[in-house]
């Protein structure tokens, strides 16, 4: 069993670094093409009727991880220059702005609607 898992962590990974190197020619993100490869093994575990461990203690630290990842590899595609400055800015009050606008418009109906203090 325990050969049977370590060979198909192998092989998704190998499927991984395909999709990587792959993604620059197809123009579709790797990240896409991990994603239809999970929900087809899904399918396919289903269909086949094999049987697999309870993943469900791990299952929500894997996915965080997965996604502290995926915004790492997102970031270091930026460039920060300059000539930028003035687009982030831009950006950075863009979402300040309805964020506290969400933010106090909470917290006006918490305290007059909802009678809270």
């Amino acid at each position: 069993m325990t050969t049977a898992i370590i060979i198909s962590i192998c092989s998704l990974l190998l499927l991984g670094y395909l999709f990587d190197l792959t993604s620059a020619k197809t123009k579709i993100p790797s990240v896409i093409l991990l994603l239809l490869l999970g929900w087809t093994v899904r399918q396919s575990v289903m269909f086949f009727h094999i049987q697999l461990p309870d993943f469900s203690d791990i299952l929500p630290l894997l996915g965080t991880l997965g996604l502290i990842l995926i915004v790492l590899e997102g970031s270091l595609e930026l460039k920060v220059s300059k000539s930028k400055f003035g687009i982030i800015r831009k950006s950075f009050i863009g979402a300040l702005l309805p964020m506290f606008a969400l933010g106090f418009l909470l917290a006006y109906l918490f305290h007059y609607i909802g009678g809270y203090s």
